[in-house]
């Protein structure tokens, strides 16, 4: 990934991709008061503001955030807007704001591209969040910031519901070379190898294709459920369970649910640390037939997993579940 090159101004180098900052002359200058060594750094990156390039001028500040992966943490400089006229450029610490989080309290990290719409989150135990927008044109640089925060979590042991899904990926898990979720969600296969390309440890567990379902009713309500179904059918989307002694990854679609039997062309990432979680609990889906939501809590932060009842995916986060209820004599209480 190449960086500014020196001499050339903010405004020369605009545009919709996310560049590494390999020195300090690559920082935007909104953030240049901010006490930062780039050489020392894990990982720098510099993410430009959503507007399109004939809308930028040379005066203004054209980079929303800038995300610093060190030894200790992920620190996110994020850009204030204004409310004066123009957007003047400044040095006044306060045109910017500042979240530091420490390693530990990463819980959780969603990437989600829909067409040309990114969103990067950082979960934290304390059930805050970062979000940010970006350009899915600029994935590859996002996807190198998530497996920075992912290898920061290698040194620390997995939690009792990690150490059940590690167990129930032992029990259930398949291998890679039977991945298969049909003709439409191939693109979510190309998701999980292009992950393992740069994570070799990373191995599917178990996933499955998308399908359509019924909306959950009973008595007359049943006829007048199927009949919404067939004018507006309900897709349930495909997804991946993956993971290794570091993580579980659940590769999916923005959306686990749509009101669509079109194919869907967005993808996400949810990247979950085995030492993070705390809890982990299946139920019925309230509203649709055959569909289970397991929720992953970690602290005051929790994720759903909406996934096909009695497929693979079901059966291991079941038996990850299991687990720890047998492990965890709070767990099991009623």
């Amino acid at each position: 990934m190449a960086s500014t090159p020196a001499g050339t101004s903010e405004y020369d180098r605009f545009g919709p991709w996310i560049d590494e900052v390999r020195s300090i002359h690559d920082v935007p200058r909104l953030y240049r008061d901010h006490p930062l060594d780039p050489g020392a750094a894990r990982l720098v990156l510099k993410v430009p503001r959503n507007i399109a390039r004939r809308d930028a001028t040379p005066d203004m500040d054209l980079y929303d955030h800038l995300l610093v992966v060190d030894e200790t943490g992920l620190t996110v400089l994020s850009r204030r807007a204004r409310h004066e006229p123009g957007d003047r450029p400044t040095s006044n610490p306060r045109g910017y704001e500042t979240r530091e989080i420490p390693f530990p309290d990463v819980v959780a990290v969603r990437d989600t591209v829909d067409l040309l719409d990114g969103r990067l989150t950082v979960h934290t135990r304390t059930g805050d969040e970062v979000s940010l927008r970006y350009n899915g044109s600029a994935r590859d640089s996002v996807r190198r910031l998530v497996d920075e925060l992912r290898a920061a979590a290698a040194a620390a042991t997995p939690s009792a519901v990690g150490l059940g899904l590690l167990q129930a990926a032992a029990l259930w898990g398949t291998t890679s070379a039977d991945l298969d979720l049909g003709r439409d969600d191939q693109s979510l296969v190309s998701d999980v190898r292009d992950a393992a390309r740069h994570l070799d440890t990373l191995t599917p567990w178990a996933w499955h294709g998308r399908l359509r379902v019924a909306r959950r009713a009973s008595g007359a309500a049943r006829v007048g459920a199927r009949a919404w179904d067939a004018l507006a059918p309900t897709t349930l989307q495909g997804i991946v369970l993956a993971g290794d002694t570091v993580a579980l990854e659940a590769f999916s679609r923005h959306e686990a649910v749509l009101r669509s039997t079109k194919p869907v062309h967005s993808s996400s990432r949810l990247m979950v640390p085995l030492s993070a979680p705390d809890r982990l609990t299946l139920e019925a889906h309230p509203g649709l037939e055959g569909v289970v939501v397991a929720t992953l809590a970690a602290g005051a932060a929790s994720f759903e997993l909406v996934v096909r009842e009695g497929s693979g995916a079901h059966l291991l986060l079941d038996a990850a579940a299991d687990s720890h209820r047998h492990s965890d004599p709070a767990a099991a209480a009623p």
